[in-house]
């Protein structure tokens, strides 16, 4: 099988709102095949290219995305892996997930390639009570349990391996 490294972002601005992406991809499906129905939150981010390394792919995925140009990265706080069919081919995903800090909250889609218009639903900031009530499929899976104590600063030592 083979691996796909990924770098997300988790954005917050200075009122302490977590930037996430809504989006539904049909040609994405749980390892056991199941494709979901309705339209899932996830962070902002995507697959490392060759030559690039982690911070390089996240400040170009956060441009691509989400037209922010102004935003400072922190360290790594999670890791998972877990594996996905993209597009019938199954890989493992290698998720390295980095704090992020936005100076400006205004957002745009002009860099949104095709496959990004096709899947992408919204972009939402989210302040931390309403997205701890949110009843939504949120990616990861284990977000609502770990975002607080970012949101609060208590940034971890080490990254922490986090469920998918």
């Amino acid at each position: 099988m083979q691996s796909r490294k990924t770098a997300r972002a988790l954005i917050f601005d200075a009122a302490g709102r977590l930037l996430l992406v809504q989006m539904h991809d049909p040609d994405v499906s749980a390892a056991d095949g199941r494709v979901l129905t309705a339209p899932y939150w996830v962070t902002v981010g995507g697959e490392v290219k060759a030559g690039e390394n982690i911070e390089q792919a996240l400040l170009r995925e956060i441009a691509e995305e989400t037209g922010l140009r102004q935003v400072r990265l922190g360290g790594q706080v999670w890791y998972t892996e877990h594996v996905l069919v993209i597009k019938g081919e199954a890989r493992l995903l290698q998720e390295n997930f980095v704090l992020a800090r936005a100076e400006h909250t205004e957002l745009s889609h002009a860099g949104w390639t095709a496959d990004e218009r096709r899947v992408i639903k919204a972009l939402k900031w989210w302040d931390m009570e309403r997205l701890m009530e949110s009843n939504e499929t949120f990616f990861p899976g284990s977000l609502q349990t770990h975002i607080l104590s970012l949101a609060r600063g208590e940034i971890p030592a080490t990254t922490i391996v986090i469920e998918p």
